[in-house]
């Protein structure tokens, strides 16, 4: 059973290497989109901070979209909820959609914190010896 994790893990790891090294195309942008945004150059904090409200909420949405499938699924082919495909599938997305929720509730708290009582600073690049 090891044996099969550690080799899981390590074509997971192959494969995001070469994603990385790969161009930026389709493929690469489907891989990594779940990183987020980052802050451009001379941005505001809060305009950075409401982008990733609207990213944390674009995940709720996806999952609210995902249970809507299972939930179509579920009425077409009733023989099939007590699947224990149909139930991990349910399960995963619970624990999806309560983690997308928290950090769309977390990221809106920091947003208006940092509208209500600062600091806004603009974003900046910093050299690798600057940090």
């Amino acid at each position: 059973m090891f044996e099969k994790i550690a080799i899981f893990y390590l074509v997971v790891f192959i494969s995001l290497a070469i994603l990385k090294l790969m161009k930026p195309n389709i493929i690469t942008y489907v891989a990594f989109s779940w990183f987020g945004p980052f802050p451009i150059e001379g941005e505001l904090l809060s305009s950075f901070k409401l982008r990733r409200v609207r990213y944390a909420f674009g995940w709720v949405v996806q999952f609210m979209a995902y249970f809507s499938v299972l939930a179509i699924l579920g009425v077409y082919f009733n023989d099939y909820l007590s699947d224990p495909f149909f139930l991990v599938a349910s399960f995963a997305g619970t624990i999806g959609i309560g983690m997308a929720i928290l950090s769309c509730l977390g990221f809106l708290g920091s947003w208006l914190k940092t509208i209500m009582f600062g600091p806004n600073p603009r974003c900046e690049y910093l050299e690798e010896h600057e940090i």
